[in-house]
């Protein structure tokens, strides 16, 4: 028998990568010693980022349109619940490291502890990311809301550029600083300020909200527009608190006392 020809293998040399640290590959608590020693640089993080292949650019420029987003419609972003962030994300909430971080704790929740509410929420997470959104008038109720707050951070964010003075960019500092608004809303602020016929904030504001997609009433003007969204808006609040209301247990609550018979005197 003739014997089998032998296939050549072509191996790969490894990339060098730049190695780490000392004081990044020691495990266990940081002595005296080793905490005084400096942190990598970013260039050294870029640099070993690169070396292994990460798409750093690609990453960071994803952050940064996820947390501009969410800056957008929450005056707030700390205390923005984890239901508003999907709703303002729907497609690419894995993006925004705030997503994933409170992911990652109903995750520790339902795993460590069972918590049924962890569970329910991270179901929620899974039917956005299977295709299948929340529906009904829970989800539109929360469209309304998020279009309510809209409106209101972008006539803090005209009124502080109706105040601000200075340079552009001082003038752009200000705003942003005073509303905590995203950089694209200080500059259309100003831009509306600076125009010659700059109409009505409320206006202007809820043209805008329009603009990106949101749903809000129509009436005669848009002061009536929007008081109609409000009055909305606070009647959905006011159902969701006498639903839960209703479902929580009240203090001292106990079953009903037992209703006397006839029979009982017989046992007398």
């Amino acid at each position: 028998m003739e014997p089998s020809p032998q296939v050549a293998v072509t191996r790969h040399a490894p990339q060098a990568v730049p190695p780490e640290s000392p004081r990044a590959a020691r495990i266990g608590p940081a002595s005296p010693v080793a905490a005084a020693v400096p942190r990598p640089t970013r260039v050294e993080i870029l640099e070993r980022a690169e070396a292994l292949s990460i798409p750093w650019e690609r990453i960071l420029r994803e952050e940064i349109q996820a947390e501009q987003a969410l800056r957008r419609y929450a005056a707030d972003v700390e205390s923005m619940p984890l239901e508003a962030q999907l709703s303002v994300l729907p497609a690419s909430f894995l993006s925004s490291w705030r997503v994933r971080d409170e992911i990652h704790t109903l995750s520790l929740a339902a795993r460590g502890a069972s918590v049924k509410t962890a569970v329910l929420r991270l179901r929620a997470v899974f039917g956005r990311l299977i295709g299948r959104p929340e529906r009904g008038r829970a989800a539109f109720t929360g469209h309304l809301e998020l279009a309510y707050e809209r409106v209101l951070l972008l006539q803090r964010v005209c009124r502080a550029a109706g105040r601000s003075r200075g340079t552009t960019a001082e003038r752009m500092a200000f705003v942003c600083a005073t509303t905590r608004c995203g950089y694209d809303d200080a500059a259309w602020a100003l831009c509306r300020e600076d125009a010659p016929r700059a109409g009505h904030r409320l206006d202007a504001a809820i043209r805008k909200v329009r603009d990106e997609g949101f749903q809000i009433p129509r009436a005669a003007n848009e002061a009536k527009a929007f008081a109609e969204l409000r009055r909305i808006v606070r009647a959905s609040a006011a159902t969701a608190r006498r639903s839960a209301a209703r479902t929580r247990p009240r203090d001292g609550e106990s079953l009903p006392a037992r209703v006397g018979l006839p029979a009982d005197e017989i046992l007398k």
